[in-house]
């Protein structure tokens, strides 16, 4: 894979806090930068983009040292997590904006807009104003509006941190559609882990300004490299067995009203829908189980239980 844009020890440095950060996006990847809020997510974007300059290292993009070069030379387009949309301009000039600096003819802008505007199914409200838009369909047109000139790499700083669960979720299967359609490579900020899980091609964990982990989203899941990474992705159960601690998924424990390793109480069931959380008081600790609703039906909250682990625990110490 082509190398789109390397970070070589970029650093940052503030008054209480620095950041540091090398990575690697590949031609056509979808990369998520996750991390808690002050992590230095959306400082590494702006580092990116040629809005904030580094301290130190460099910013390469297509083998070239961009380090220097000014944010409008670079070719790179960002998606705001407000979409910075021009409340003054309609749906189409909106659209329109980017082509219009580089001085394009009326003829081919009108075309090009009307283009991306079927690709994000925003044809019909190109006379309306950014105020009359549902905020899903101001993420469209924000996508519009970046990818309309073509950028060889579209940044994405939250951008559904403000929807709802149901149109984030509607939205999170429209960019990968997306991103499937154009190829480009993508580089999208975000708090959230879901969201991180289910769009990328690979992760970039940050936390306190340092990178913990860069993987795949199942290396980062089942395979975390440091305490930070095993607590934050996902939820883990901390079972001390025979002097050694095992770090265990909700998913991967069994439950039994028969046999197993461990024995315990049920506490409480979370339903979830098809899936359920089984809260399990143990002798000296509480852990989570998951699974299927229609497989514990038989379980309340007062019996005992008996627990055990999928095969492929012993590898997740």
């Amino acid at each position: 894979m082509n190398e789109k844009i390397v970070l070589l020890e970029i650093c940052k440095n503030y008054s209480d806090f620095s950041i540091k950060a090398s990575f690697i996006a590949y031609e056509g990847e979808l990369v998520s930068i996750l991390g808690p809020s002050g992590s230095g997510k959306t400082t590494i974007l702006h580092i990116i983009a040629g809005f904030i300059p580094p301290d130190s290292g460099k910013i390469i993009k297509d083998g070239i040292d961009i380090t220097n070069v000014r944010s409008e030379k670079r070719n790179i387009g960002i998606v705001f997590q407000d979409y910075a949309l021009f409340p003054f301009l309609s749906v189409y000039s909106n659209i329109a904006f980017g082509l219009r600096l580089k001085h394009i003819s009326k003829k081919e802008v009108d075309v090009e807009v009307r283009t991306f505007a079927n690709a994000f199914g925003i044809e019909n409200i190109l006379s309306k104003y950014p105020n009359l838009i549902s905020g899903g369909e101001k993420q469209r047109v924000a996508l519009a509006r970046a990818m309309i000139t073509k950028p060889d790499i579209l940044l994405m700083d939250e951008p559904m941190s403000s929807l709802d669960a149901k149109i984030g979720e509607k939205l999170r299967d429209e960019l990968k559609d997306f991103h499937r359609k154009f190829g480009i490579t993508i580089v999208y900020v975000t708090h959230d882990q879901t969201e991180a899980m289910y769009l990328s091609d690979r992760i970039i964990l940050m936390n306190n300004g340092r990178i913990e982990q860069i993987g795949t989203p199942v290396e980062l899941y089942y395979y975390p490299q440091t305490s930070f990474a095993r607590e934050f992705i996902g939820k883990i159960n901390s079972i001390n067995m025979d002097g050694e601690v095992l770090y265990v998924r909700p998913e991967d424990i069994k439950l039994s009203k028969k046999r197993g390793i461990l024995k315990g109480i049920v506490a409480d069931i979370h339903y979830l829908g098809s899936m359920s959380e089984i809260v399990v008081k143990l002798e000296n600790s509480t852990i989570f189980a998951l699974g299927l609703t229609r497989n514990i039906a038989n379980f309340k909250a007062g019996n005992g239980v008996f627990l055990s682990f999928n095969k492929n625990v012993k590898q997740r110490r």
